[in-house]
Order: structure tokens, then C-alpha cells, then sequence
């Protein structure tokens, strides 16, 4: 048979449900790489990841397009039914004589967001947050300055104040951030763990506070590291009310896993 019959006697084995024939091994070189996030080497790894419980239930949901040659390769698209929390994938196959040498993986963008939940912070996201600076995750912040003009900052300080608040210690009380959000108060926050794939994005209104419980209970939980840039506590307390927390916990290469999404007053 061709690549394009191959590749879809391939794809259609992984679709047979139990008490049926299993993937086509015959069809595979024994040193087959499959290729999404991570790299998988060798036949049996390749199957296996194919075709488990856990990892190779979206092979057996998506509907597949017919393939069609990609230059010396076959490209397949398998589509997620409506109600997926992702659109489904793209394979990329090699093929050398009668086998399968390689399979590249990608995910195809859309699907449908899961279900917004009220704004409050799990315990593992804020372990993220104040943690961010110890473990070399910096918080980002951006902010619209008086011109229009978003600016980003890395912003060591930032931490949880509340389920539903973060806050960041501002050293520079003359700095272009306090003016900008004066003017506008909307905010937003990214975090990432590229080892992890971990990624939050938080979005949010941006107040000062002058309360001196406030500032002390801020100044003191932020890093000593931080603590130590500003030893005359001049700096200002800036408290976010988020009405946005979007993101996952880790990746695989089927989509994402552990997704968040809170957004101010859902379920009301």
C-alpha cells in the first residue's frame, strides 16, 4: 500500500474499542520516535502511548481527515467532537518503505472553555504565586501607562493577598507604575514554569492601600530579598482584585491538563 493508505490503516486501528484487533504493530518500525512535548522512542513506548487507558483515549475519539502528502511526509487532522476541551491534533507521519518511522504531534487549537467558576485561589495556585521568585518563575506584570502605551514589569514581590486578591510591594512610590493606574486601574499578571508547562494569566483591578496593617502584612511575607531593597519601608502597597485566573498546571501532548478558569461573579 502507498504512505496515504498506510498512515490511515494505522490511524484506523487505533479507533478499534475493546474485543476488537489492537494498533498495527506491523505497521510501525521497531525505532519509531513519536514527537509531541516530550520524545518517545521505540515501538512498544510508541504503542503504548497510542493506545492507553489515559493517554490514548483522544486517538479513538477524533475524527480523522483523509490524509494528504506534506512533501515527502503525510499530515492527518484529527477533530474532537463539539464540547471537547480541545480541538483535537495534528500528526505529522514519516514513512519509509512499508513502516512508520516517525510521528510529530501538535495540538489543534479551539475546543470549548471548560465551565468559569467564582474567583478563589486553590491552595496550589497561591503556592505558585508566592513562591514565583524563590523558584525562578518571576512574576510578570503589565499595565497601560499614561501615553496608551502596555508596559510589562518582572515584579519579585508579588504574592496572594486573599482568594481573590494578589498583591505587590512597589519600591519606587514616584514610579510610572503607581501614575498609570491611577488613570487606569486594569492589570494583568502572568506566571510560567517552563519545566512544568505550568501557566496562569490574572487579570485584574489595581488599588493602593495605605492601611498600615496592609503594608506591614505585605512588606513582611514578600521575600527577604526583596525586603532588602527597601529597608526604610518607602515603598507603596498595591492590592489586585482579579476578575480573571486562566491557565493549567502542566501540558501534555494532547492539550493541556489541570485548566483553570475563575472569573468574578460566575454562578450568580
Amino acid at each position: 500500500m502507498d504512505k496515504l493508505q498506510l498512515v490511515k490503516a494505522f490511524l484506523d486501528s487505533l479507533q478499534l474499542r475493546d474485543g476488537q484487533a489492537g494498533a498495527r504493530a506491523d505497521l510501525v518500525a521497531e525505532d519509531v520516535v513519536f514527537q509531541g512535548l516530550a520524545k518517545i522512542p521505540g515501538r512498544e513506548a510508541v504503542l503504548q502511548r497510542l493506545t492507553a487507558g489515559d493517554t490514548g483515549g483522544v486517538y479513538r475519539d477524533v475524527a480523522w481527515s483523509a490524509p494528504e502528502l506534506d512533501g515527502e511526509d503525510v499530515k492527518v487532522v484529527g477533530t474532537l467532537p463539539p464540547g471537547a476541551p480541545t480541538g483535537g491534533l495534528i500528526l505529522v507521519v514519516s514513512v519509509t518503505g512499508e513502516r512508520i518511522t516517525a510521528i510529530r504531534q501538535q495540538p489543534l487549537f479551539g475546543g470549548t472553555p471548560p465551565p468559569a467558576a467564582p474567583i478563589k485561589l486553590t491552595d496550589e495556585l497561591k503556592t505558585l504565586v508566592d513562591n514565583a521568585l524563590a523558584t525562578r518563575h518571576t512574576m510578570i506584570v503589565a499595565y497601560v501607562g499614561p501615553d496608551g502605551q502596555p508596559i510589562l514589569s518582572f515584579r519579585g514581590s508579588t504574592q496572594v493577598f486573599s482568594d481573590d486578591q494578589l498583591a505587590i510591594w512597589v519600591r519606587n512610590s514616584d514610579g510610572l507604575l503607581l501614575d498609570s493606574i491611577q488613570a487606569n486601574p486594569k492589570v494583568a499578571l502572568m506566571y510560567r514554569d517552563h519545566d512544568t508547562k505550568s501557566t496562569f494569566q490574572f487579570q485584574g483591578r489595581a488599588k493602593i492601600s495605605t492601611d498600615e496593617a496592609v503594608r506591614h502584612r505585605i512588606y513582611e511575607k514578600m521575600a527577604e530579598a526583596e525586603r532588602n531593597h527597601d529597608y526604610a519601608r518607602t515603598g507603596v502597597a498595591l492590592i489586585i482584585d482579579l476578575d480573571r485566573v486562566e491557565g493549567w498546571l502542566g501540558m501534555t501532548p494532547d492539550g493541556p491538563v489541570g485548566r483553570v478558569r475563575m472569573l468574578r461573579g460566575a454562578g450568580k
